[in-house]
């Protein structure tokens, strides 16, 4: 079957045709790859930044942000059937599990020997049949199948929007998201759904498409920053960015910094000492947060969400995976 995947050996992006996978165990699901999202980690990936491939072999298959369909199922599974919609999860813990790992906490792996489909040692999903364990996979409600390749990224922010909010030390008001990708754009929605007041920033111009989409979500779009906030996401990958959320907090703020780089800032501690502030980063995701992202795409305005999502066709990846989309959100390939 086809599969797009990273050759270690030449350092190259390739298609290859690897064989079809079966089941092994009896509590894992074949499913058919309909769709699949391309993020800023698969180009990190394609340029050879992080990753490694499954042991014994050479290549890794890329994308991490998959959709499939339930084709087979093992007998132990019951709580998926065949024609299911199904995402994902990305991350498997380690063995030995540590002591988050062994209560399904993967997202929190303290010993750092997980492994993550796509990235880190086990092949992801950009190819046309894939397998996983039942308690990997999330069922997608029929009438969210259109958006669930979001599922993912969401799931992201809603780990990370729940952090804060147990973080924070009073009822916030006010929200703040840097970035104006597929993360900045979902925060927004999500923390907007929560009742928060939300202001977007990012470097396009007033009139690029993902500021005409902050627009239209009902975040007010900031071209120069000034605002503070209760709750701050940096959503770039940006060490600038992660210094501008820092700096925009209000007091008793928090911000989650979600991908930045390492860089050199200034940050005044004393601010932080006293206006009790707090920086957290956080990864991955659990269930929980995967479910919480199913219920807010259940919610979020179905048309907003079609704006964000640019379907290409399989042959494409060489176009997408080398650069972001110049305007809307969520780059997808349709592998069926």
């Amino acid at each position: 079957m086809r599969a797009v995947a990273l050759d270690f050996d030449h350092r190259s992006l390739t298609e290859l045709d690897i064989p079809e996978p079966t089941l092994l165990h009896e509590n894992q699901v074949l499913f058919r790859v309909e769709e699949l999202g391309v993020c800023g980690t698969d180009r990190e990936l394609a340029s050879f930044h992080l990753g490694y491939p499954p042991e014994g072999d050479s290549f890794l298959v890329l994308g991490h942000e998959a959709r499939g369909r339930v084709i087979q199922v093992g007998s132990a599974v019951t709580s998926l059937r065949v024609g299911d919609c199904v995402v994902p999860m990305i991350r498997r813990g380690c063995s030995p599990p540590c002591s988050c790992c062994a209560r399904r906490r993967s997202d929190l792996c303290v010993s750092g020997n997980y492994r993550e489909r796509g990235i880190f040692g086990l092949h992801g999903y950009f190819c046309e049949l894939a397998v996983d364990a039942e308690p990997d996979l999330i069922a997608v409600p029929e009438r969210l199948a259109e958006f669930a390749v979001l599922a993912e990224p969401l799931s992201v922010v809603e780990k990370a929007i729940r952090m804060a909010m147990q973080f924070r030390q009073a009822p916030p008001a006010t929200a703040g998201v840097l970035g104006a990708g597929p993360l900045g754009l979902l925060a927004a929605m999500a923390m907007q759904a929560r009742g928060l007041d939300v202001w977007l920033h990012s470097l396009e111009p007033r009139d690029h498409p993902r500021a005409r989409l902050a627009a239209r979500i009902g975040a007010r779009y900031v071209e120069t920053l000034g605002s503070r906030a209760d709750i701050v996401i940096e959503a770039t990958g940006s060490a600038e960015a992660a210094f501008s959320a820092i700096e925009s907090l209000a007091p008793l703020g928090v911000a989650a910094l979600l991908g930045a780089s390492a860089g050199v800032g200034h940050i005044s501690f004393r601010e932080l000492v006293v206006g009790n502030r707090i920086v957290f980063g956080s990864v991955n995701a659990s269930p929980e947060s995967f479910a919480l992202a199913m219920e807010d795409l259940g919610r979020f305005d179905s048309d907003m969400l079609r704006r964000m999502i640019d379907r290409r066709p399989f042959s494409e990846f060489r176009e997408t995976i080398a650069a972001p989309s110049a305007g809307t959100a969520k780059l997808t390939h349709v592998i069926h």
